[in-house]
C-alpha cells in the first residue's frame, strides 16, 4: 500500500461511512483500483483502525449527546447531582434506552461475521457488493422519496429505534450502506431530516468501534504482517477528521434535501463494481 492510497482510502471511509454510501463498498472498489490486496493482514488492520477513526469522529460531533448519556449515568449511580429539567425522565437517559434498544439487533448479526469475510475475501466480491448496493439504492430510493418528516430528536420513540435498528443488521454484508439504512427507516417513521441524522451518527458509534474490533482480530488470521504503523496513525487522524466535518456538512445538507440523490450515486457506484468484476473475471 502507497502513502497515497492510504490517503485515499482514510478519506474515502470518513466521508462515505457517513453518507448514505456503503463505505466498505467503495474501499474495496478503490483498493481493486490501486492494485491492493484485500486478503491481507495489512489490509484489514489498516480498515480497522480506520472505522476506529470514523469512531472517534462521531463521538468528537456528538459529544454535548454523549456527555449528557454518562452525566445521566453517574447521576443513577450516585456520583453527580441530576440538573433540574423539565421533562419528566432526563433525556440523557431516555436517549441511552433508545441507543441500547436500537443496537441490540446487531448483536445476533455478529454471527455473521464469517459469512461476511467469505463474501470479501471470494473471487466474487465485487459481484456481491455491487448486488447489494442496487438494494441499498433501492431501498434508499422508494422509502425516502415519500418521507414527510416532522418529529425532533426528543420525540424519537422506541418503535422508531427498533426498526433502525432491524435494517442496520443489513449493513453486515457488503455494498450495504449502515448510514442508508439507518436513516432510510428514520426519515420513513416521520423524523425529520437532523433528527435522523443525529440519532442515525449515534447509532454508528458502538457499530464502527465493534467493526474496528471485529477487522484487528480477523487481521490476526490473514497472511502478511499488518499494516505500518505510520500508515496506521495517518489513517485514523485522516477517517476521524473526514468523518466529524462529513457529519457537520451532511447534518446541514439534509434539512434542506432528500436523499435520494445518494440513490443514483448507489447505483452508480453498482455498475462501477460490477464493471471491475467483469473486467477482472
Amino acid at each position: 500500500m502507497s502513502f497515497f492510497a492510504a490517503v485515499v482510502f482514510a478519506l474515502l471511509a470518513g466521508i462515505t461511512e457517513i453518507l448514505p454510501v456503503s463505505g466498505t463498498g467503495l474501499l474495496f472498489g478503490a483498493a481493486k483500483l490501486f492494485g491492493v490486496p484485500t486478503s491481507g493482514a495489512a489490509f484489514e488492520s489498516f480498515r480497522g483502525i480506520l472505522y476506529f477513526g470514523v469512531a472517534l469522529g462521531a463521538l468528537l460531533y456528538y459529544h454535548t449527546q454523549i456527555w449528557d448519556i454518562l452525566r445521566e449515568r453517574l447521576v443513577l449511580l450516585g456520583i453527580a447531582r441530576p440538573v433540574g429539567r423539565k421533562r419528566a425522565v432526563p433525556f440523557g437517559r431516555r436517549l441511552w434506552s433508545l441507543l441500547l434498544c436500537a443496537t441490540l439487533p446487531m448483536l445476533p448479526a455478529l454471527l455473521l461475521n464469517g459469512l461476511r469475510t467469505r463474501m470479501e475475501q471470494g473471487g466474487l466480491y465485487l459481484a456481491w457488493i455491487s448486488l447489494f448496493f442496487c438494494v441499498s439504492g433501492t431501498v434508499l430510493f422508494f422509502l425516502t422519496r415519500g418521507a414527510r418528516g416532522g418529529r425532533g430528536i426528543h420525540q424519537t420513540d422506541l418503535s422508531d429505534v427498533v426498526f433502525a435498528g432491524v435494517f442496520q443488521v443489513f449493513s453486515i454484508f457488503p455494498g450495504a450502506s449502515r448510514s442508508g439504512l439507518t436513516l432510510t427507516a428514520l426519515l420513513s417513521q416521520g423524523l425529520d431530516g437532523p433528527a435522523a441524522m443525529e440519532f442515525s451518527g449515534l447509532m454508528g458509534i458502538p457499530v464502527f468501534l465493534a467493526a474496528g474490533i471485529v477487522s484487528l482480530i480477523s487481521a490476526s488470521g490473514f497472511e502478511g504482517a499488518p499494516c505500518d504503523t505510520t500508515f496506521m496513525v495517518l489513517g485514523f487522524a485522516l477517517s476521524a477528521l473526514s468523518s466529524f466535518f462529513t457529519i457537520r456538512i451532511m447534518t446541514e445538507w439534509i434539512s434542506r434535501h432528500r436523499l435520494t440523490c445518494f440513490a443514483y450515486w448507489t447505483w452508480g457506484a453498482a455498475l462501477l463494481s460490477m464493471s471491475l468484476f467483469l473486467i477482472s473475471a
